[in-house]
């Protein structure tokens, strides 16, 4: 698990990169960015983001006196084309979000179900929720309400991996 954190850090730095490149028009770049694409399976994938982000929503939250429970409900579902790197990217940023929403006890469900096209991921969680103003500003790169602790480049960078996977996100609050 070192090993895969170490490594997905590394891509990630590399994506966060083409934020501020230049961009040629070629087509290449943070579009494209080279990286191949195989079958993944994200149930496999969700169960590695829930173990990599178990010091944050187990530990950390539990030493803030905080209680966090992960539930999973993952259906049969075929795999998806994408980068298992930007995939596990994708689900620690929603499990982190979730988690700086939960101030109190709570619980993040994460949830795969096939529809008659897609895959479909599902993150939920039982925190405070958003304004409608945030909720229409927290995809815009570098915003963040959570003030000196954000980046504002968590659900930014989800929001780029669905749109370079012809994928669609909904925000519910």
């Amino acid at each position: 698990m070192i090993n895969t954190a170490a490594k997905d850090a590394a891509a990630v730095v590399s994506r966060m990169r083409e934020f501020y490149r230049k961009r040629d028009g070629g087509g290449g770049g943070f579009l494209h960015g080279g990286r191949a694409l195989a079958p993944a399976n994200l149930n496999d994938l969700v169960a590695q983001a829930i173990s990599l982000t178990q010091v944050r929503w187990k530990e950390e939250a539990m030493a803030r006196g905080v209680a966090i429970d992960v539930e999973t409900d993952l259906q049969e579902i075929p795999p998806v084309a994408g980068n298992e790197s930007e995939l596990r990217e994708l689900l620690t940023n929603l499990i982190f979000n979730a988690v700086d929403a939960i101030p109190l006890d709570g619980t993040i469900t994460i949830r795969t179900r096939s529809s008659t096209k897609h895959a479909v991921l599902e993150v939920s969680d039982t925190g405070s929720g958003m304004t409608e103003d945030v909720r229409h500003r927290c995809l815009d790169p570098f915003f963040t309400t959570k003030e000196s602790e954000g980046t504002g480049m968590g659900l930014a960078m989800v929001y780029g991996i669905v749109q370079r996977r012809a994928g669609e996100l909904e925000i519910e609050s």
